[in-house]
């Protein structure tokens, strides 16, 4: 529904122009200097600041992010390295470097339900407690193990789903951020349940973007069923996002591309572990590549050390790709990943290994991009186009200067279908005033 705010946001600077530029119904309706104000406009005073499409995060996981923040997150570190945790309900523990197995979490908790996700997302480990807690039928494996792998979905029963008030504190924090559009990768769940102002592409089952399919990493690498699954998705009119960390399960993917040939909307998700020969094959190909750099800053020794020596210079390439004609778009792969887009700037920028760094103007035209195009042309603000815009208080390149210097960008604010969502405190931006 369009929204019914009216606002003159005053000397914006917009590709290297000052200039006004008013919103009316939803919509860019003026773009002109020295615009006047009517009766009942908000204005916003922006000093010349930038104007911008608002960001757009390519790759997370809204209802994971939400309850990890009610989880103790070990950020990589083995699982012996947690203190005391308070309370006697479900203890949730996420980003742990091991992947235990029940009965040593029996071990060490008793009869606290516990649940603990390795770092990487996969794997869930349960102890006997939580076990029984699950209303689902349990496989004798995972029963004897207590481990459930790419299994979010089954385990949703032990937990309330995130609320609308945890959902809603992840759209307020992405707002101020400047973030207008996310990508919901996960693949199951009812994309209609992501109650955040943002615009949503869901990658699930019955989501509206590409169709997530999920490759093993390591074992079980099924070909036939990987074809399977592209021709289904092709069949019901969508394009697939394949995710591949391993070396395998991307020349897995390579091989069923070429049978299946690509359409537009296909994507890579992560290609953790990538060689020149892949890389140039991807862009044969025409596959783009959704990386994350801000993993490789937290878990980049991790990755290493859990690394084969030959694979370890071809983990999370991004310069690389780039160098080889494979069209790549940064996200956060929240909340395995930092949330804040800036960070993700910066890690691209600072953290990856020397020959994959970019320069920040690189990652942040990624973030402009359309979701169902992410590595395409960034978008541009223009009249009759919907209003999701960002404006910072500074220009872009000073703003990515800032983010060089592990200073935090000035995000004045974010609208989203014409509404102000950033800043929350008011209906009117710092340094603005009503007429």
């Amino acid at each position: 529904m369009p929204s019914s705010e009216r606002w003159l946001l005053r000397d914006v600077l917009l590709a290297g122009e000052r200039l006004d530029c008013r919103l009316r119904d939803g919509v860019v309706a003026e773009l002109a200097p020295g615009l006047t104000a009517a009766d009942g406009d908000q204005i916003l005073e922006a000093a010349g600041g930038s104007l911008l499409p608002g960001l757009a995060d390519h790759h997370l996981h809204l209802r994971a992010t939400a309850a990890a923040r009610r989880s103790i997150d070990l950020e990589g570190r083995p699982l012996s390295t947690l203190t005391a945790a308070d309370g006697d309900g479900l203890l949730r523990v996420i980003g742990a470097a091991d992947a235990l197995a029940r009965g040593q979490l029996d071990e060490m908790f008793g009869d606290r339900p516990v649940r603990v996700q390795h770092r990487s997302g996969a794997v869930w480990t349960l102890n006997s407690a939580a076990l029984a807690l699950l209303p689902a039928e349990l496989s004798e494996k995972e029963r004897r193990t207590g481990q459930f792998w790419r299994s979010s979905g089954r385990l949703r029963a032990l937990t309330p789903s995130a609320d609308h008030a945890a959902l809603a504190e992840i759209s307020a924090e992405l707002a101020s951020y400047g973030v207008t559009h996310v990508t919901d990768a996960t693949p199951d769940g009812d994309p209609a349940a992501l109650n955040v102002e943002q615009h949503v592409l869901s990658l699930a089952a019955d989501g509206t973007g590409p169709r997530k399919i999920i490759l093993s990493d390591h074992l079980d690498l099924d070909y036939g069923a990987l074809v399977s699954d592209i021709l289904d998705a092709r069949e019901r009119g969508r394009a697939v996002a394949v995710h591949a960390v391993s070396a395998a399960s991307l020349a897995v993917l390579l091989a069923a591309f070429a049978e299946t040939d690509v359409r537009i909307g296909d994507r890579v998700e992560h290609a953790a572990v990538c060689s020149d020969a892949a890389a140039e094959r991807l862009a044969e190909l025409g596959l783009p590549v959704v990386t994350q750099p801000s993993l490789y800053a937290r878990h980049g020794e991790g990755y290493r050390r859990e690394t084969e020596p030959e694979e370890r210079e071809l983990l999370w390439r991004y310069g690389g790709l780039l160098a080889l004609g494979v069209r790549v778009a940064v996200s956060s792969d929240a909340p395995y990943g930092d949330l804040d887009p800036w960070h993700t700037i910066a890690a691209a920028a600072t953290a990856l290994p020397g020959g994959e760094r970019v320069e920040p103007r690189v990652s942040f035209a990624s973030l402009l991009t359309e979701p169902t195009d992410p590595a395409g042309a960034p978008r541009i603000v223009r009249v009759g186009r919907e209003a999701n815009l960002c404006v910072l208080a500074d220009s872009v390149s000073e703003t990515l200067d800032r983010v060089l210097a592990s200073d935090q960008p000035r995000v004045v604010a974010t609208f989203i279908r014409g509404r102000l969502s950033h800043p929350r405190s008011g209906r009117v931006a710092p340094g603005a005033h009503e007429r």
